[in-house]
């Protein structure tokens, strides 16, 4: 199987964002990032929303929800790469909160890297840490830093052949052990991409409820829906995207 992190043809340069201070620095540690680990080395567009949503602020309605509930969040984040928005919300967030970055084995040391340069001894901020995640796989070692309270997601979606692993691995990490009565359950999944404007837009789902007909697929149904998922509102277009699919977008 070919790596997914360098397709045919692959050429791209690095993204600077505006809150970088030392632009050349960053432009030679993104480069060398991308040609050791190629689309997981780049910093992507929809990064820059989620750096917003998730600094504190007034602006937003409803407001992140990680600044309204103090209880201890427990955050992954899948496909992590760089780690930039997971980097930059820990430190808006308390010591009892707990952020894992993943991405595929080959890719953990670029999100340990990123961590490392961050982390500041002077600094209070949630603990952060890097595990081995490939979408369609057992994600069950982490488990252990659960339950989840919310899950990342940044510019991911680019190749539909992964739809189906990455849907999987979702549904794993979002399952319920309990009967859920309520419309939604599980973990919030914020989810930053750049649509087919190029604008990046940041969507906050859950998903819909389930009836005991309701069992997880393999991965080559996983994008068929199932029997048993209660479908809520209808979203159109989005709807037809991730609502059907067992997501709710708030």
């Amino acid at each position: 199987m070919s790596d997914p992190n360098f397709p045919p043809n692959l050429d791209i340069k690095p993204l600077l964002l505006s809150n970088i201070k030392d632009e050349e620095h960053e432009q030679h540690q993104q480069k060398d990032a991308i040609a050791t680990y190629g689309i997981a080395g780049r910093v992507w567009e929809a990064t820059r929303p989620l750096l917003e949503y998730f600094t504190p602020s007034t602006k937003f309605d409803p407001p992140c929800s990680l600044f309204e509930d103090h209880t201890p969040h427990r955050i992954i984040e899948l496909g992590s790469g760089q780690s930039v928005a997971s980097l930059h919300l820990a430190g808006h967030l308390q010591t009892d909160d707990l952020i894992v970055t993943t991405d595929l084995p080959e890719v953990v040391p670029l999100c340990e890297q990123s961590i490392r340069t961050w982390e500041s001894p002077s600094q209070t901020h949630a603990k952060v840490i890097a595990q081995p995640l490939a979408w369609g796989e057992d994600p069950s070692h982490l488990f252990q830093y659960g339950p989840f309270t919310h899950i990342i997601m940044c510019d991911l979606i680019y190749f539909p052949n992964l739809y189906p692993p990455l849907l999987h691995t979702l549904l794993q990490l979002t399952e319920s052990n309990e009967r859920v009565e309520e419309e939604t359950f599980g973990p919030e999944i914020i989810l930053s991409l750049r649509g087919s404007d190029w604008e990046a837009k940041v969507f906050i789902c859950r998903r819909w409820n389930v009836t005991d007909e309701w069992s997880l697929p393999d991965i080559k149904g996983v994008m068929n829906g199932g029997k048993g998922v209660i479908r809520g509102r209808s979203f159109s277009l989005v709807d037809d995207l991730f609502g059907s699919l067992e997501w709710d977008i708030v």
